[in-house]
Order: C-alpha cells, then structure tokens, then sequence
C-alpha cells in the first residue's frame, strides 16, 4: 500500500513551462496559470494612487477530477511565485477553454466591499473580521472567450498568513473559494441584416445561491437601454440546465448594432460580460460591361456599381492591369465618385468610373474594378477586357464625311431660320 501510495503521489503531467496540470490518482488534477496580480497603492503626499503589478500564479482544481478534499500543500506544483489557490470545484471558471490553456491571460485584483459582511449561501456570518474578496478575470488572447469569477478567502485562513509569508502584501498561497463566474465564449460577434443570431452568456453559482440575470444594450454617445427578454425579437434562453444566459435576437436590424452587456447578480455581487455585435453587409459589385472593342480615338465611360454594404468603410480602385505575369497592376488616375446613398435599412452605395480613351497601349488589357470591405475575406473583382483597333483611312474618311454632313444641315437649318424671317408680313 506504501509503494502505491508514492506511485500516486508522483504521476506529473507537464503541458507547458507556464500551465501544468499535475495529476494524482485518488487526489485531484491540478491546472496552473500564470496570472498579475494587480493592485492600487497611494503615492505618498499625494492624493493619486499607482497601480501595482506582481507575477503570481493560479492553481485551479480541473473539473471532474476527485472529490471537494481540501488541495494540500505538498500536492501543488513547485514554483517561488505567490500562488492564489481555488479550493472548491463547484465554479469551473475554465470551462470550455481547456484546449486553449497557452492563449489565456489572468489577471487578479482585490475587490473592496466598504467593511460590510457579503451574505453567502454556505458561508458563516461573523461577529468579527471579514471575508477577503477577489476578482479573477481570464481572456483569450485572440479574443475567444472572456470569464470573470468572484474568489473568497475565509477571515480564518488569512489569520494564518504570517507577515513573514508576504510578497508586497500577497502571501505565498492564499487560499481560495470560486463561488460565482460568468463567462462568453464569444467576446465579438459578426452577422448580417436580417439573421437570427444568439449572444453567448453563461453563468456558474452555488446552486443555493438565488442568481438574477439582465441585458442592455450600450451604444456610442446614448444612454444605455435595457433588453426586453420576452415578447419581441430579443429572447433569452431559459435557464435550464441553470447556467445559460445566452440572448437571442431574431431578425437582425442595424438598431441591434453596439455592445451588449450581460449582466449577473447574486446576493450583493455582481458580474458583468460585454458582448459586440457587429452587422456587416457584403457589398454588391456591377460593371455596365464586360468587354469593349474600340476604335483608336473613341471614348467610353467605366462604371463599377457597389451597392447595399455596411459598416461604410469601404476601399474601391480601379486598377489597369498587365499584360506579362509578375508584373504590378496600375491604378488608374482621375477616377470620379458619385454622391454616396443609403437604402431605407441603412446600407450604402455609390460608383466610381472614369473616361477611357482608346489607344492602342490599351489593345488587351483588362480594367478591374477591386473592393475590399470588412465583411469580405478576399477582395471582390470585377473586370472588363479592352480590345482596340488602328483608326484606318476609311476610317477617318467616314468621320470626316459625318463631320461635313452635320456640318451641311446646321447651315441649312440655319438659312431656312432666316429665310423664314425676312419674308414673315410686317405688324404694320
């Protein structure tokens, strides 16, 4: 049983140098992040404050793994940063984000509750001396999940911390209680008008604990406007299994656009996750031709239509391009652009075009109209092929044989005007 015992006690599994998960069978798996601790001092004789930042470290039981046994010392990873250990497993404040353990960022910051006692389900009221509380927040580096959690140190267990045990006022383990998170997987959200699309919130409490749930909507320079749940195009999912908080909006309008902010409550503590919805709306590109063939000399207009996109950031060029490979397209010059419009459902367009001139540099080279947009991936193009022909002596001697004709009947016009007048009868 001895030498069983120590074989449990050894097996280490080793993710990366900042997160390990160490894995004891019969105990508990053990998840480490790397986390700032951050923290306002006052500067002396002054009444501004600095912000502080000290490295420490995350200890976070995995879900799933062991049973609710207190983490004990000789358990935990080895390090000589102050580590913030969470003792309950009740809160997963990772859920979903276990693949992604390298990309997260952890911060930790001390939450002041103005010397009041916060009632918690489970948690002792106390004639003297008050919990400790924290708040932990954790983010994707690239922007795909976002959970903040409530941590809570026992006024017993911070009694034990010895001055000696300090690092600029944070012990070497303070030990800790998850007692209520909330999380998006989904910080950014795209979609385009007229989709259903649902916002990602969710929530992670004791399950004695009564949690109330709310959604506004904050917009640039407005006031911010709560969300009717019920009744009209926004809809919150129930509740069941208790935890998912998730809104949705049917029939996306370019109204919906801005940040959403899911806001969680329970006993006096609150959560907020801030959602972007953003409505993007690809652009619609036309040429008035696909192909031209010209005579040297002959003008035609080019038009490339774009219609009905959003946001209205938006890049058009015209673009004149090569005809041997590896070679830069030129951007064609003295491009024009029309006043631009907005469609009854707030999306825009306009045109750019210019003149062409045939010549024969101009003899099977292709003009392409490119858009890039926020809603596009790649690029739209569209382009239309040029041939153009010499200008022949029949050529010229039909022009000049139209110019003598026009020329003709303007003086015949022109006389018969004043034939007409002088042989109009005098008023007199």
């Amino acid at each position: 049983m001895a030498a069983r015992r120590m074989e449990e006690r050894s097996a280490v599994i080793t993710r990366t140098p900042n997160s390990i998960a160490s894995a004891y069978p019969g105990l508990r798996r053990i998840l480490q992040l790397p986390c700032m601790f951050e923290m306002k001092k006052n500067i002396p004789l002054s009444s501004k404050t600095e912000t502080v930042l000290l490295n420490i470290r995350l200890l976070l039981p995995v879900a799933g793994a062991g049973g609710a046994q207190r983490l004990q010392t000789e358990s935990l990873p080895a390090g000589n940063l102050p580590s913030f250990i969470v003792q309950e497993p009740s809160v997963n404040i990772l859920q979903h984000t276990d693949e992604d353990i390298n990309m997260l960022d952890c911060r930790i910051s001390p939450y002041f509750t103005a010397n009041t006692q916060i009632l918690w389900p489970g948690r002792k009221v106390k004639a003297h001396g008050l919990d400790t509380w924290f708040t932990c927040t954790i983010e994707h580096a690239a922007g795909k999940y976002t959970a903040t959690a409530f941590l809570v140190q026992g006024h017993e267990d911070r009694e034990h911390q010895t001055p000696g045990q300090l690092h600029q006022g944070i012990a070497e383990q303070t030990r800790v209680s998850a007692v209520l998170a909330a999380r998006t997987r989904l910080p950014r959200v795209r979609t385009a008008l007229g989709k259903d699309v649902v916002l990602d919130c969710a929530f992670a409490a004791d399950p004695r604990a009564a949690v109330a749930v709310r959604w506004a909507l904050r917009k640039k320079g407005r006031h911010e406007r709560y969300i009717a749940t019920s009744g009209g195009r926004a809809e919150m999912f129930p509740q069941e299994p208790r935890g998912n908080a998730s809104l949705l909006i049917r029939r996306v309008e370019l109204s919906d656009e801005g940040t959403y902010i899911c806001t969680v409550e329970a006993a006096a503590l609150v959560l907020e996750q801030a959602i972007q919805l953003q409505i993007t709306e690809k652009p619609t590109v036309t040429v008035n031709v696909n192909s031209l063939s010209l005579v040297e000399g002959e003008q035609q207009k080019l038009v490339c239509d774009v219609r009905n996109y959003y946001p209205a950031d938006i890049h058009v060029q015209w673009l004149r391009e090569p005809q041997s490979a590896g070679q830069l397209p030129d951007t064609v010059p003295n491009v024009l652009t029309s006043s631009h419009l907005r469609s009854s459902n707030g999306t825009y367009s306009f045109s750019r075009f210019f003149l062409l001139t045939a010549t024969l540099r101009d003899n099977g080279h292709t003009y392409t109209c490119r858009v890039e947009h926020s809603s596009l991936q790649a690029p739209i193009r569209r382009s239309i092929t040029v041939a153009v022909r010499e200008a022949t002596s029949t050529t010229w001697l039909l022009l000049l044989l139209l110019l003598g004709l026009t020329g003709c009947l303007v003086a015949s016009l022109h006389h018969l005007h004043q034939v007409r007048s002088t042989t109009k009868p005098k008023p007199y």
